[in-house]
């Protein structure tokens, strides 16, 4: 840590005691959801200095944009490997979830980088090798790349630590928080709900003469879904973004599903007619601040049912405090 805080004062003239200080005020704008060495990274990234990282890293300090990380953690979750076709290209994707003492992450797995879960099981510990990506929600995503890894350790992690997102009031809520809020969408905006993205790494693709994905070449694009909407629980409002699955489960209906009505009916009103406005939910995820507009959003990593029983559970326990 001492030598990453050297690197930066030589590399732009500020003192280390300076450095130190926006280190700190970075921990605080962000609420305490990244380690020291976490937000000082991301005071690197502030202040111009690329930094590569190559020591072996706790899971909380990982940001999008770094390179080379290095990292060990229990597997929480595997998910089912998905597969995809399209006219020009077609593959697998599995997502693998894993946590430490400090925090958990998520790694991303396409194609052959599969194979490598082969004899991997829920409760085994991992040693991963790549790059941060910024997922759609704001968070971390960890890419093998060409040069990755993905083996067993033989380290021993007795304790993880998941993310989870405590219950808050809109009106409570501050930049860089990870909160969890019971809200009912109040208004749909009408505009982009389907976008193109690549159908291997379903990265977002920008048109040009063709559809282009900087990893995969031109491509068939497939297509995301993506809701924006106004949440209030009666202490505020906020503007939230739901994407993809997320999405579904506010429109019970399948994102291919609802571009097939779309097709059919022409109009976007089709597809927003489906939210349920008023309807309560459960909604977790992460505060940014959209810099175009200079406001805060809520961007959605997951959407629940209310179940009255808990919730009348909750209230008892919070009563009883």
């Amino acid at each position: 840590m001492d030598e990453l805080i050297k690197r930066m004062s030589f590399a732009t003239g500020i003192s280390e005691d300076e450095i130190k200080e926006k280190i700190e005020e970075k921990k605080i704008e962000m609420s305490g959801l990244v380690s020291e060495e976490g937000a000082a990274y991301m005071v690197a990234k502030d202040i111009g200095v690329d930094i590569a990282v190559q020591q072996k890293l706790n899971i909380a300090s990982i940001i999008p944009g770094m390179q080379n990380i290095d990292i060990i953690g229990k597997i929480t979750k595997l998910s089912p490997i998905r597969e995809f076709k399209t006219e020009k290209a077609e593959g697998r994707v599995a997502n693998v979830f894993v946590a430490d003492e400090t925090g958990s992450a998520r790694i991303t797995l396409w194609n052959d980088e599969i194979e490598k879960l082969t004899d991997i099981h829920e409760g085994d510990v991992i040693r991963v090798k790549g790059y941060v990506k910024e997922d759609n929600t704001g968070g971390s995503e960890i890419r093998m790349g060409r040069y990755g890894l993905l083996a067993k350790s033989e380290e021993v992690i007795s304790n993880v630590k998941q993310r989870q997102a405590e219950r808050s009031l809109v009106s409570e809520l501050r930049e860089g928080q990870f909160k969890e809020l019971r809200a009912a969408i109040l208004q749909v905006f009408e505009g982009s709900v389907f976008y193109e993205i690549c159908p291997e790494c379903k990265s977002r693709l920008k048109e040009e003469t063709e559809f282009k994905c900087p990893e995969h070449g031109e491509v068939e694009p497939e297509f995301g879904l993506i809701l924006t909407a106004i949440i209030d629980d009666g202490s505020g409002n906020i503007r939230a973004v739901f994407f993809n699955e997320q999405a579904e489960k506010i429109i019970g209906m399948t994102k291919k599903d609802a571009k097939k009505l779309f097709d059919r009916k022409k109009k976007l009103e089709a597809v927003i007619e489906l939210v349920p406005l008023g309807l309560d939910f459960l909604i977790s995820g992460k505060v940014r601040r959209n810099n175009f507009f200079d406001r805060l959003e809520f961007v959605a990593s997951n959407v629940k049912d209310v179940n009255v029983k808990e919730e009348i559970e909750r209230l008892t326990k919070v009563e009883k405090r």
